[in-house]
């Protein structure tokens, strides 16, 4: 492993997601003039989806830091004594976590479960204070 691939559409997700909360700010006053709710819910979720991508880039990236550590030779191949139990073991999370991999999609999810969950919140605070 001479350099690090970080996954493709894991950086496809985190730019298109940066580029749409910077949209969303560039409009910030127009949505909060007519739309507040959607704005704050908007940003909420981006920011959400941000942060489990982002997350799994990480740890993408740290696995393959931590697997280059057993590549002596720097070819990209484990052979002869670079294979040990340690290195078996950061090879066996890196190829088996399909976690990384599905974390645009489950991001998507988990987003919008807690950005509804946040605004169900909010609706019924402001039920409770109007009366």
């Amino acid at each position: 492993m001479n350099h690090i691939q970080p996954s493709t559409h894991l950086i496809i997700a985190l730019l298109i997601t940066i580029l749409l909360i910077v949209v969303l700010w560039f409009y910030k006053k127009k949505l909060l003039a007519s739309r507040k709710w959607l704005f704050i819910n908007s940003i909420l979720f981006l920011c959400v989806y941000f942060i489990v991508v982002g997350a799994a880039l990480y740890q993408d990236i740290s696995l393959q830091l931590a697997l280059q550590k057993f590549d002596l030779n720097r070819d990209g191949f484990f052979s002869g004594k670079e294979i040990t139990p340690q290195q078996s073991e950061v090879m066996q999370k890196y190829v088996s976590d399909t976690g990384r991999t599905f974390s645009v999609i489950s991001g998507l999810l988990f987003a919008g479960t807690i950005t509804i969950m946040i605004s169900l919140g909010r609706v019924i605070i402001n039920i409770f204070k109007s009366k």
